[in-house]
């Protein structure tokens, strides 16, 4: 595709449309936008930075740019975990929508909240925790305070109870999407202009799943209603360690069955290995000898289950439950059962736990702040596979094997997210995360593992490779609602 490279005319319509104080070519200003991505490595720096407040604006903003084939790329943040600017050249306009940061309704008997895109976790967060203390938010558990709600929901991302509620974008009932054409359109039974938005699946076809993933290759949401679930008093975490991912795997499947009075009570199921917890040290004070995080009780792997409920005796059954199984599972089935141990955890680092947002994960160590998160979903049974691979190749590669791995729907999926550290200073690390992405990618499809986030120079152009039919789809529907294709294409290798 050929896109034109916005000119000073250009950045005069933007004024027009949102004011002189909220679109700008300043060097200093774009550039800064580059620096906000874990998620990939390839970007470009934005021609021009447009903030709009109002969904009319949106929709002039995108019919401009149409009709001058001018590269747009919208987001809500930058911050989710998705790429921060456009991998198109020239990289065009981006659309920062951080200043539609209305909370519009918390709707408590229908359970949902309708939110805008530039609503961040932190302030949604506290304003349910004032005004509606009962019911917690689908913030994104990891993903810092100032990233958005509306981010990581397109993106289908991992909200604090995905493990027992499912994935992020089974949160989001309705939507108001702006496409390029002009059109705005309502999906679920919003599309009809007296319903609330209770029911995603709408008038025919579900539209708004069609959009999930799409990572802002077809249109500008500009509001969403989200599901808000009860927020109990009674909470705790318990942990237990084991030296291999298969242990961790299989009792936390046998556990994830319990599907009625357990494992629904169990928001956030995650684990990982030990080098886990040095990304989160200085980088001067990282023990690298596994023997010194041994005598602190930390185990070569762990899991976690963070438990919710609405009385003390029922959270007492859970923990039991948990408890009990694991150690029927130590006994009887597991690899290793001499190495399996509860975890006991200090209340600090519980109550450090059940503090939301939380941020899982911090970009500093001894790494030199090279810090890249490749994430994949696999069928839960196949996890502990995906870790043995994925860890051995960083090692091969020269990386610290970094593996975090949470449950999605009650183990129904993994998330698996191998934590790529490494020297941002040298050009040759660059070039040898690429390298472990494609050796890893290669091997991945061939088990039938879909990427989530998808690299576009590595991860979409292998797996569409295999997909030939569905990519073609995607690019017709992308036609319909993009005629001149100036959506930034996210990580889809889409034009």
């Amino acid at each position: 595709m050929s896109y034109k490279l916005p000119d000073e005319k250009d950045l005069e319509a933007m004024i027009g449309i949102v004011g002189k104080n909220y679109a700008t070519n300043n060097k200093a200003i774009t550039a800064s936008y580059l620096a906000k991505s874990v998620m990939g490595l390839e970007s470009q720096i934005p021609d021009i930075v447009v903030r709009p407040k109002y969904v009319e604006e949106v929709r002039k903003i995108l019919l401009y740019c149409s009709d001058e084939k001018i590269a747009v790329s919208p987001i809500s943040a930058g911050l989710s975990g998705g790429f921060a600017c456009p991998t198109l050249k020239p990289a065009g306009v981006m659309l920062d929508m951080s200043r539609m940061d209305r909370i519009i309704e918390i709707d408590e008997p229908n359970r949902i909240a309708i939110v805008e895109p530039g609503v961040t976790n932190g302030r949604l967060w506290a304003y349910m925790e004032k005004y509606h203390p009962d019911w917690a938010p689908p913030i994104a558990d990891g993903a810092p305070p100032a990233a958005t709600v509306m981010g990581d929901a397109i993106d289908r991302g991992f909200a604090l109870y995905t493990s027992s509620v499912g994935p992020q974008g089974d949160n989001f009932m309705c939507a108001e999407v702006v496409f390029p054409n002009g059109d705005i359109v309502r999906t679920g039974s919003w599309a009809l202009p007296f319903a609330k938005p209770f029911y995603k699946y709408g008038l025919g076809p579900d539209m708004w799943s069609f959009l999930m993933g799409s990572q802002g290759a077809l249109g500008v949401v500009t509001k969403a209603a989200v599901k808000i679930y009860p927020h109990p008093e009674y909470k705790t975490v318990v942990a237990w360690g084991m030296n291999n991912p298969q242990d961790m795997q299989d009792v936390t499947l046998e556990l994830g069955m319990k599907e009625f009075g357990i494992a629904h009570n169990t928001v956030m199921v995650q684990g990982g290995n030990y080098p886990l917890v040095m990304t989160r040290w200085p980088k001067d004070k990282v023990p690298h000898d596994y023997e010194f995080y041994k005598e602190m009780g930390v185990s070569e792997w762990w899991m976690n289950w963070e438990c919710w409920a609405q009385t003390q005796k029922e959270l007492d059954n859970v923990v039991d439950t948990i408890n009990k199984h694991c150690e029927d599972y130590k006994k009887n089935r597991a690899k290793d059962g001499a190495a399996m141990k509860p975890w006991e955890l200090h209340p600090k680092q519980i109550a450090s736990r059940m503090k939301k947002p939380n941020k899982i994960a911090v970009p500093y160590s001894f790494w030199e702040a090279g810090f890249l998160f490749i994430t994949w979903y696999t069928p839960w049974n196949e996890c502990a596979h995906f870790a043995e691979m994925y860890n051995a190749a960083m090692e091969k590669y020269g990386f610290p094997p970094v593996m975090w791995i949470a449950s999605i729907e009650r183990c129904r999926q993994a998330i698996c997210m191998p934590i790529i550290c490494f020297d941002s200073t040298k050009e040759e690390d660059f070039e040898k995360v690429q390298d472990l992405n494609r050796d890893t990618t290669e091997y991945g499809l061939k088990q039938g593992w879909l990427n989530y986030r998808p690299d576009p120079f590595i991860h979409a152009p292998l797996t569409y490779s295999q997909a030939a039919m569905y990519w073609k789809y995607l690019r017709i529907f992308k036609k319909i609602v993009d005629p001149n294709m100036i959506m930034h294409p996210g990580r889809l290798a889409l034009p």
